[in-house]
């Protein structure tokens, strides 16, 4: 499923001009899941779209790399994506893909 989201987002990103913007979902029970998941995402576009960069525009890719290793459980924070809207039909473009919870699309 993860790769079929890939691949729409990727042909959008080739041709945004023929459809609009796919809104792509990815819901799951756990929340260390859906982060995982959307983490993956991110590194599997970084990846393409660094198919298309300079060798000086990877090398000073490379040197930004960060390691962000948090030692909490997701599952027992309260707030977690503060960053989206109460309601979904407040949501934007910018917000997807979406990967979020089965708890959060509850709410």
């Amino acid at each position: 499923m993860l790769f079929k989201m890939l691949g729409i987002e990727r042909a959008w990103k080739q041709f945004p001009d023929m459809w609009s913007k796919p809104r792509q979902i990815f819901v799951t029970q756990s929340r260390v899941l859906a982060t995982k998941v959307e983490e993956y995402f991110s590194k599997l576009m970084l990846s393409l779209e660094a198919a298309s960069y300079s060798p000086e525009e990877l090398r000073k890719m490379g040197k930004n790399v960060e390691s962000d290793t948090e030692l909490i459980d997701l599952d027992d924070v309260d707030q977690w994506r503060p960053d989206l809207p109460r309601k979904f039909s407040e949501l934007t473009d910018a917000n997807f893909p979406l990967f979020v919870t089965y708890d959060r699309v509850r709410m």
